[in-house]
């Protein structure tokens, strides 16, 4: 007997959660391109367990019609994952995934801070209530100090912090992986700070936590986007979760720091994923080529 939408769609929230270690926000953009496909195929009178190539290039292609190409790619790559697990669970006998033309996007231009800005924003979080100012700054210079994903500081329990030896044990989503994080000594000097007054905010907060709310409950990625959009306001532009992550893998690269190292402390696993910070520096690349080169002398 096929499964039905309902059980196929738990299969894969479990499979992406379980086994792949994604996070929350890639489940649920995941669990909802498939749900989209399914409403596609239910209107042709099929099911995710009999949608065949044709109409899942058909959704394919209107999806380009509709929605940028990053959209289209996400929505590809979650059909992909979902089929590959049918076909491993014998739930379909051919993966009509198979052979599904990729989509390249052009590299982005990660969006950054300049140093001055960072600076600056480090230097006077005081959007901040003052309860919360110190908590805040705590948050912000560990982000900009280690290059965490904002899912990885949330994650972070006080036990995962050695403040002697200036380092950090961080969990990926991406995989369940551990690695060790850096920070320096001004990120060291607000996180005991915030260690000091962190004991004064709830009786009924959660005791592993690093970073918890006001009602004692561990911080989420949306309190943390909402504490940083508030921080923005300091340096007059929005500021984005992945912007401190951005900037710290900008400014490490910009001060001489190897490429591979940085791909280690951001917990990629290709290169080819760290690159993208490498056009960053162009202009300082074309400017040293334009003094040295020979035959740039007139």
């Amino acid at each position: 007997m096929t499964s039905g939408r309902n059980e196929l769609l738990e299969r894969f929230r479990l499979y992406l959660e379980v086994e792949r270690g994604f996070s929350p926000h890639t489940i649920r953009n995941y669990l909802a391109d498939v749900g989209l496909l399914s409403d596609y195929v239910a209107g042709r009178r099929g099911t995710l367990a009999t949608c065949n190539q044709k109409l899942l290039r058909e959704f394919v292609v209107l999806q380009s019609q509709r929605h940028e190409p990053a959209t289209v790619m996400r929505r590809k790559s979650a059909i992909k994952t979902f089929y590959r697990l049918l076909k491993r669970e014998g739930i379909v006998g051919t993966n009509p995934a198979d052979g599904l033309p990729g989509t390249r996007l052009p590299q982005k231009v990660p969006r950054v801070l300049t140093q001055g800005e960072a600076e600056a924003l480090l230097s006077n979080p005081a959007v901040s209530s003052p309860e919360s100012r110190v908590r805040n700054l705590a948050i912000l210079e560990l982000l900009y100090a280690t290059g965490l994903r904002v899912s990885e500081l949330v994650a972070l329990d006080i036990r995962d912090i050695n403040l002697s030896q200036m380092e950090v044990r961080v969990r990926s989503g991406k995989g369940g992986k551990e690695r060790v994080a850096f920070m320096g000594r001004q990120a060291r000097s607000a996180l005991l700070t915030w260690l000091e007054e962190r004991s004064k905010w709830s009786k009924g907060m959660d005791r592993d936590a690093l970073f918890f709310g006001k009602r004692g409950g561990r911080l989420s990625d949306r309190m943390v986007r909402k504490i940083l959009d508030q921080m923005g306001l300091v340096i007059g532009k929005p500021l984005h979760p992945h912007m401190l992550r951005h900037s710290f893998a900008t400014h490490m690269l910009e001060r001489g720091a190897d490429i591979r190292a940085i791909q280690e402390m951001l917990g990629h696993k290709t290169l080819m994923t760290t690159q993208k910070y490498t056009h960053m520096d162009l202009a300082r690349l074309e400017e040293a080529y334009r003094k040295a080169h020979p035959r740039e002398e007139e």
